[in-house]
């Protein structure tokens, strides 16, 4: 066996192997980080394809075939855009604060530029009155905030009228909704910011179960639209984070078919970020665009999302 039939079959194992973690619930962290670089290590299949194929190892080029097949059966949701139909459009943003180390002012610019909703995470008291005094009150006037120390506060600003909704407690770092009233949807849009727990904690895997949860009581009781904004330390291709996507909630990226949205880390030098770990779900409405913004002093990037909400959303999810 030459060495281009061996370079060819550790690549194709490696791409098997991270195919088929997707659909693994989380053992350890080893099975967490695979999955979260899966779409880049099943890049290894089409690759193997090629490096078999000159080597004229046919059964193997079959095989990594299917992989790709498989590969591009699992990813190619997420790059394909879906339809929205007309309402009212309105910008929401999720930005995690890095234990309130990210600049204000730039928090409050990324607001009056982008934002008419912002879902803050790791909001630390400090923070939420230096944000207010650079500015915020006047951008965006109604707030409903949980401030804590370290990365346990969240919060909500909004350019329409709001009223606080509940605390969920329960999470180990904070969920907090609030209703929105926006011109032209039917009913309040019910607005959550939240923070989940990093994997390489045990109580991760129960805050995405637990939000499962609280996700669909939210929605069965809503009037309106809802939506998610939220760090859940969890990528696409974590089989946790999938989970969540039923009873009408969508991820906002794979709505506008926006791809790998990768927000974290942003703050390693001349290197992009690699994970997708921030989102925005939605239900009853669509995203019909999904960015990524810089913020100042923070290791993610924030989320941007164009979401439309129809005259007609139902309580169901569906438009």
């Amino acid at each position: 066996m030459g060495v281009p039939t061996i370079v060819g079959i550790v690549v194709l194992a490696v791409a098997v192997v991270a195919l088929i973690v997707r659909f693994v619930p989380r053992i350890n962290v080893a099975v967490v980080a695979t999955a979260a670089l899966a779409p880049y290590l099943m890049l290894g299949a089409p690759l193997a394809m090629i490096v078999l194929a000159v080597s004229r190892t046919w059964i193997a080029v079959a095989v990594a075939g299917v992989v790709t097949v498989a590969m591009v059966a699992v990813q190619l949701p997420w790059y394909t855009r879906g339809r929205a139909g007309s309402g009212a459009v309105v910008r929401v943003v999720s930005a995690n604060l890095r234990y309130g180390r990210a600049d204000p002012q730039a928090v409050v610019r990324m607001a009056r530029d982008h934002a008419d909703i912002l879902a803050v995470q790791e909001l630390t008291p400090e923070k939420a009155e230096l944000i207010s005094a650079a500015g915020m009150d006047a951008v965006l006037p109604y707030q409903a905030l949980r401030a804590r120390e370290g990365a346990a506060g969240v919060g909500i600003w909004s350019r329409f009228p709001m009223r606080r909704g509940a605390e969920y407690d329960e999470f180990s770092l904070g969920l907090l909704t609030a209703q929105v009233q926006i011109p032209d949807a039917t009913g309040e849009v019910t607005v959550i910011a939240a923070h989940m727990s990093t994997p390489v904690f045990r109580v991760w895997r129960a805050d995405l179960a637990r939000l499962d949860t609280t996700l669909q009581e939210i929605g069965a009781s809503a009037d309106g639209p809802v939506m998610l904004a939220a760090d859940l330390n969890a990528t696409p291709d974590n089989l946790e984070f999938r989970r969540l996507l039923r009873g009408g909630y969508r991820d906002a990226a794979e709505q506008a078919g926006a791809g790998l949205t990768r927000t974290y880390p942003s703050d390693v030098p001349l290197l992009p970020p690699v994970f997708a770990v921030d989102h925005i779900l939605t239900r009853g409405c669509a995203a019909t665009s999904v960015s990524t913004l810089p913020v100042a002093g923070t290791d993610h990037r924030a989320l941007l999302a164009e979401i439309t909400i129809s005259a007609c959303s139902s309580r169901d999810g569906v438009i």
